[in-house]
């Protein structure tokens, strides 16, 4: 049975005489899923408008942000891919001659025929990505080829999410994107700390701050935990607390500190659902002196207590407010977490989200209403919308993403499990994505061979050999869903115009190549019956979805993850294997040096992430903008208006180097540098300076970067989880 759900028409304006509006979606990784019209008038897109509806908690209308609008930018941008295209030049010169997509596609199927026999095919990378998230036209294609084709070394590890989607796993065994709540609940909440997280720069979910405004209204208070005073934190915290990036880790453990030493934890709901917070509730044959509770007060191994004073010295919060915002978190019921995925992109982030998760279950607001697990996303899935099925990998050659550029440079020398001889990436941008750019961009001598596959000539595809343009959503037709918990409906992307130039769909590219490589079973079904068979299970009739536009699932049972455990544990246990909340982690603790990436203590612990360095005094941190999705729409001149790249610094910093606001400056380490403008700013906390991420790497003829990418700084080093570390990173800021 198709799950329970409402057709109805997207919501759009009337159409004008000869012309058509015809109802998509974004199909790139933001988090948002919004309704964007395309009004079309002879086969060309003339105007974008969204949902035109007022906003309604219990009917929430799917407002498109700029990037949406900005979409018809895009599709008519002057440098979009039109044909195929061969490299001429030295690699990354971005000389290129056109060809014939028989010519490319030849090329690119005999390259691969031959990579495999001489080096198997572990020698070829997937470094295929979020471009496109769609059901059918993503990342799922190339997987579903490579592993036709053989197999392939993957990178496996979520560059936005990885610390949290372990720490999920580890401390309530469930999936990452089912357990925290959504957003209608947030009303019902008496307090909302903000930690690291700003719906109103990298978004959340359609509605997102909308629903927080509704909160605000409510009078729930909200404090915001941040490096930055974010457009979230100035519109709707009452208070803001600036922290150095990389340490929130050490301010949740304090402020458990103080909840704890007070007798302010809730230790009956301690007793009931957690394991591992006392000495009397461990597992049997751990340690002595293992519990949370003997860390926090200095009983464990490190004597140390974790006093507000200790996570001064450490995160720049005064200890005053550490204990004030510890006491009002735990005397306030409910309260709730809301944490974002930046704090986790650090050296040790997977502590950051532990800390957060054990702070929610000692004051016994995980699982219930106006609570939080701490959990970035929402309670609830797709509502049965499938994607396009990838099938599995024969090959077992597994790489953290974080570690690419150290992948490229070492191979099997240091101790990978193959050389990549070839890269095919298809709606990815890794070499502008993944840190350390410069290093990446000089190993690349032992590749034999890449493709991207892509709609426009970006860092990554001008490095390929063999560039093919692909058609972007406007040119076909797929359906997409929101990010878990962030809304509960599909959008049908209804196609708008027919493919441009000589562009084809990344679905009926792969199934080409697979032809010319002796894959017989590729695909078997057109664009629209994928699309009929991936959401069989959700809509009952295919063509009035298609038709309509939008269905609406409904909203799950509880709004609050885990609430059947908390009032039910004997018959609803949490799926880790002792059944309760694992604040030690029997699993971490059988092996601690869970992927050979570093030890990860069965405890939240404090871990401190990097070294001070006198030649690069300030940390940086690379948060959203709202110009750009990761690094899509970044040669947009037009929508970067909204949001104009430049490096945050406080003025104390910048006086102290000469600076002034609007002055071009040179960000730099050893790992590289990059000029930008200065924004001088009292928004962000002293010793910290802020570049946005995602602008495309330019490098000059001195190999310094000119356009503000964050990742000609940051360093090819993964969390012992596989998070990536961007936002632990050193440098200096002088006068260009």
């Amino acid at each position: 049975m198709p799950t329970p759900h409402t057709l109805y028409q997207a919501p759009r304006r009337a159409a004008r005489a000869g012309e058509t509006v015809v109802t998509s979606t974004c199909g790139h990784n933001c988090g948002g899923r919004c309704v964007v019209n395309a009004h079309v008038v002879d086969d060309r897109i003339v105007k974008i408008s969204t949902d035109p509806a007022r906003w309604r908690p219990e009917l929430p209308p799917l407002h498109a942000c700029a990037r949406g609008v900005g979409q018809i930018e895009r599709v008519y941008h002057p440098d979009r891919l039109r044909h195929p295209m061969r490299r001429v030049g030295p690699r990354g010169s971005g000389q290129f001659e056109r060809v014939s997509w028989d010519e490319a596609l030849d090329t690119v199927a005999r390259e691969m025929l031959r990579i495999r026999a001489a080096h198997g095919n572990a020698a070829f990378l997937d470094a295929s990505r979020s471009g496109n998230l769609s059901m059918l036209h993503s990342s799922a294609g190339a997987k579903r080829f490579f592993n036709k084709f053989g197999g392939c070394t993957v990178l496996w590890s979520n560059m936005s999410a990885e610390a949290e989607i372990f720490a999920v796993r580890h401390t309530y065994g469930a999936d990452y994107k089912s357990a925290g709540r959504e957003p209608t609940d947030y009303v019902n909440s008496k307090l909302i700390v903000m930690w690291g997280w700003s719906p109103a720069d990298g978004t959340f979910g359609t509605g997102t701050k909308e629903y927080l405004r509704e909160a605000k209204k409510a009078g729930v208070r909200i404090v915001c935990v941040d490096p930055r005073r974010t457009r979230t934190s100035a519109a709707f915290a009452d208070e803001h607390i600036y922290i150095k990036p990389s340490t929130d880790a050490a301010a949740l453990i304090a402020m458990a500190y103080v909840i704890v030493s007070e007798g302010l934890h809730d230790q009956a709901y301690c007793d009931r659902h957690v394991l591992g917070f006392d000495e009397a509730h461990l597992p049997e044959g751990a340690p002595r002196g293992a519990s949370y509770r003997a860390y926090l007060m200095g009983e464990g191994s490190d004597g140390v207590a974790k006093t507000p004073q200790w996570a001064e010295a450490i995160c720049g919060i005064p200890a005053e407010t550490v204990r004030r915002l510890a006491i009002e978190f735990a005397t306030t019921k409910p309260a709730a977490l809301q944490c974002g995925y930046a704090p986790g992109r650090t050296a040790f982030g997977e502590q950051f989200h532990r800390a957060a998760y054990a702070l929610a279950a000692i004051t016994g607001n995980v699982g219930i209403v106006g609570g939080s697990s701490g959990v970035s996303n929402g309670a609830t899935g797709r509502a049965g919308i499938k994607s396009f099925p990838p099938g599995s990998n024969p090959i077992d050659a597994r790489v953290a993403t974080p570690l690419l550029a150290d992948l490229l440079a070492r191979g099997k020398a240091g101790g990978y499990p193959s050389d990549i001889k070839m890269i095919y990436s298809a709606g990815g941008d890794l070499f502008n994505q993944c840190p350390n750019a410069n290093k990446m961009a000089a190993s690349l001598d032992g590749v034999e061979f890449i493709v991207a596959q892509d709609h426009f000539l970006t860092p990554t595809a001008r490095h390929a050999d063999i560039v093919l343009p692909a058609t972007t959503f406007w040119e076909r037709n797929d359906v997409h869903t929101p990010w878990a918990g962030a809304g509960h409906y599909a959008i049908f992307m209804k196609q708008a115009i027919a493919p441009m130039y000589e562009c084809r769909n990344d679905m009926d590219i792969f199934a080409d190549l697979a032809a010319r490589v002796g894959i017989a079973d590729y695909s078997d079904k057109s664009e629209m019956d994928w699309l009929r068979e991936l959401t069989k299970d959700a809509v009952d009739d295919f063509q009035q979805f298609a038709d309509k536009g939008v269905a609406r699932f409904a909203p799950p049972e509880d709004a609050v993850a885990f609430a059947r455990q908390i009032r039910d544990p004997e018959t609803h246990r949490f799926n880790t294997p002792s059944g309760k909340i694992e604040l030690y982690s029997t699993t971490l603790a059988a092996k601690p040096n869970f992927y050979g990436l570093g030890v990860i203590p069965p405890i939240p612990t404090w871990i401190e992430p990097v070294t001070a360095d006198p030649r690069h005094p300030l940390m940086l941190c690379s948060p959203k903008s709202r110009a750009r999705t990761h690094s899509i729409h970044g040669n947009q001149e037009q929508l970067a208006r909204i949001d104009p790249d430049d490096v945050w610094i406080h003025e104390d910093d910048a006086k102290a180097r000469g600076i002034a606001n609007g002055q071009l400056v040179r960000i730099h380490n050893d790992r590289g540098a990059t000029l930008l403008p200065a924004k001088v700013t009292r928004r962000i906390a002293r010793g910290v300076v802020s570049i946005k991420e995602g602008a495309w790497f330019t490098p000059n003829g001195n190999g310094v970067d000119t356009k503000g990418c964050a990742n000609a700084l940051t360093e090819d080093r993964p969390a012992p989880s596989g998070a990536t570390t961007y936002n632990t990173t050193l440098v200096e800021v002088s006068l260009a």
